[in-house]
């Protein structure tokens, strides 16, 4: 039985190696395709005969929109940053909102926010000035819902914005995930070990989600993928833990395979994905 496959698309050597290091090797139960671009990804999937049931997609990039600048000198850089409004703004003439506590921690929160505001701006405009920014996520995001329009495609990012967010929501991403932050490489390696286990339960969460719709809306009279859709929306570790359910997702797999060998429609690769997921999934032999 083959392993499920997920890939990682990013333009960063260090994510990649990281992702190599430490979550490849927590889950051996899968196969990971690594690549700095989609072209290449998908080239790997097709010349080693492989249908994938993810993709894990870097959000910020080269966009190519125009030269890529020079970080700014640091002289520069501060002198933006005075522009920016301090502290002050959030307590000058608050008072006068004392009479409300709603009103007065929404006021306050409101001004706070504005401050907030202005250093996304300025991140912005870092970004643009550099040709780095989300439209790299996004367009690959558009050339996997060319190729493989009903496969997961979630984005894992540690600069993305909530603005990212909203044009990501206008292209079908099926999640977006906050890369573990540190101040150094090291802190991010230490962080990323820690969070390692709960990043793959909901990646796990958001291939699930994706495999119980495509199963629900499959064009077909027999009852097995609507009841195999059924029993991934129910929790994993009760199921697990009972043989008799077990039993049936074993079943359910097997009838689901029968059905597949009968059939020459053009979702045969994603429910053969699909399958050897739910194995993976269950832990199967």
């Amino acid at each position: 039985m083959r392993k499920p496959v997920y890939c990682f698309i990013d333009d960063s050597p260090f994510e990649l190696n990281l992702f190599k290091d430490v979550i490849e090797v927590r889950f051996r139960g899968i196969q990971f395709i690594y690549a700095s671009t989609y072209d290449e990804c998908h080239r790997q999937l097709k010349e080693l005969e492989l249908y994938p049931s993810l993709f894990i997609l870097d959000l910020y990039g080269p966009e190519n929109l125009q030269n890529s600048g020079c970080i700014p000198r640091k002289e520069l850089l501060e002198e933006r940053i005075k522009k920016i409004p301090g502290v002050g703004v959030a307590y000058d003439g608050l008072e006068k909102f004392d009479h409300d506590k709603k009103l007065h921690a929404n006021e306050y929160l409101k001004r706070l926010f504005s401050i907030l505001n202005e250093w996304r701006n300025l991140f912005s405009e870092q970004c643009a000035s550099l040709d780095q920014g989300c439209q790299f996520g996004i367009n690959n995001l558009l050339r996997v819902r060319q190729d493989y329009p009903s496969v997961t495609a979630i984005m894992y990012t540690r600069k993305g914005v909530f603005t990212d967010a909203v044009k990501l929501s206008q292209h079908n991403c099926d999640g977006i995930y906050i890369k573990p932050p540190g101040a150094t490489d090291e802190d991010i390696f230490v962080e990323t070990e820690k969070q390692a286990e709960s990043l793959m339960d909901n990646w796990n969460k958001s291939v699930m989600n994706s495999y119980c719709l495509f199963l629900q809306t499959l064009n077909t009279h027999d009852k097995t993928p609507k009841k195999l859709a059924d029993m991934l929306s129910r929790d994993k570790y009760q199921i697990s833990k009972n043989k008799e359910e077990m039993n049936n997702v074993s079943t359910l797999l097997d009838s689901l395979q029968t059905t597949l060998s009968n059939t020459t429609d053009t979702s045969t690769p994603k429910i053969e994905a699909l399958i050897q997921w739910v194995n993976f999934y269950y832990s199967l032999p």
